[in-house]
């Protein structure tokens, strides 16, 4: 029973490589998040852009450019926001590597309970 046991477990490196796998997959979902949401963005404001572009011919010159100029500053917002979004989940994904790394290191190193009472 007891071979069995630790046949099951995983050792200390094989922990650290599964969290490793881990963090690296949940990084890489959130660089296809990201990828998305500036998709979406772009899509948003060409979808803006072609809508204003109707309106202005129907409308006249002068409302074109207005309405122009505030499609362009919406998709302009949109990709920051989608931008500062992205950085956010890249770092949120770094950080989430370290603590994992440096959780499997202590472990390794048998420090793990030092750090969880600190």
């Amino acid at each position: 029973m007891a071979e069995r046991t630790s046949e099951i477990e995983l050792s200390p490196l094989d922990q650290i490589r599964q969290t490793e796998g881990e963090v690296t997959r949940k990084i890489a979902a959130a660089r296809e998040a990201a990828e998305q949401i500036l998709e979406n963005a772009r899509q948003q404001a060409e979808t803006l852009k072609r809508s204003a572009r109707e309106a202005g011919t129907r409308e006249g010159q002068g409302h074109y450019k207005t309405t122009i100029a505030r499609a362009e500053e919406e998709a302009r917002a949109l990709v920051t926001e989608a931008g500062f979004q992205a950085e956010r989940l890249r770092r949120r994904g770094q950080q989430r590597m370290k603590r994992g790394v440096s959780y499997a290191v202590n472990l390794v190193l048998g420090l793990a309970e030092e750090i969880e009472e600190k």
